[in-house]
């Protein structure tokens, strides 16, 4: 079998089962570990699929799990697109900050200086409260969502609607031609909110979500100010070249 239909065994296969090991890949192939591990490699570069130790699953399996999934999913990814966002804060600005695995680590990389900070998670609120002191910092009520540790819904809603920021800082579900999507229509216009009552619309995403679709868009990507990500993944050159203004490749 050539490669470009061993490829497409694999692919089948994880749409069928989620994941699958490079030894029963190889076993059903009849070819060697190596091969397999090489093809699982090129497909990753290419965005179709997530490694994993000893296989590779597919990644709308991961990438709609559970938070703390989320949150190890590329995870050196997101901490160097993270730590890089971080450096954009200057004392006395005024932050949104959504609820997702990539903020949640950003947060924890914020300088220690005196800022403010309206966040919609617990989480996010704890983690830079502990490290400073200086920092003002509220959290947004509404309905607490267990699934994505965040409160959501009108009241949050409301609440942003009579808050306004120098920065927001957001996560991402898929960035496509389409816009900036996201997977959770109740996150979704969270950020959405978020984004329309900042000056600096910052979309923070790993390289994983371009190219990839969502149910909700929260905003054009003509009207985002920074997408920030990392270079794992080729698509990214390829909307780089499309919106060099507006993609930042983090290395």
């Amino acid at each position: 079998m050539n490669p470009v239909k061993r490829k497409q065994y694999i692919l089948s296969q994880l749409s069928l089962k989620g994941e699958i090991s490079v030894q029963d890949l190889a076993d059903e192939l009849n070819v060697t570990s190596e091969t397999i591990r090489r093809d699982l490699s090129i497909l990753e570069k290419e965005g179709e699929i997530i490694k994993i130790h000893g296989g590779a699953m597919k990644k709308k399996s991961v990438s709609e799990g559970s938070f703390e999934q989320r949150l190890e999913l590329n995870r050196d990814e997101k901490m160097i697109l993270a730590r890089y966002a971080a450096g954009l804060i200057s004392e006395h600005d005024t932050l949104y900050i959504d609820s997702c695995s990539t903020t949640l680590l950003f947060s924890g990389l914020l300088p220690v200086v005196a800022f403010t900070v309206f966040t919609n998670s617990a989480l996010i609120a704890d983690k830079i409260a502990s490290q400073n002191a200086l920092a003002k910092v509220y959290v947004l009520g509404g309905e607490y969502s267990h699934e994505f540790r965040a409160n959501l819904g009108a009241k949050t809603l409301n609440e942003i609607d009579h808050l306004y920021a120098d920065f927001a800082f957001v996560g991402a579900g898929g960035i496509s031609g389409d816009g900036i999507l996201v997977k959770s229509v109740e996150e979704g216009m969270i950020a959405q909110k978020m984004l329309e009552k900042s000056k600096q619309k910052i979309i923070l995403a790993d390289s994983s979500k371009f190219g990839q679709q969502g149910i909700l868009k929260i905003a054009e990507i003509a009207g985002i100010d920074k997408i920030i990500c990392d270079d794992k993944w080729q698509k990214v050159h390829e909307f780089r070249d499309i919106y060099p203004e507006k993609v930042v490749i983090v290395t």
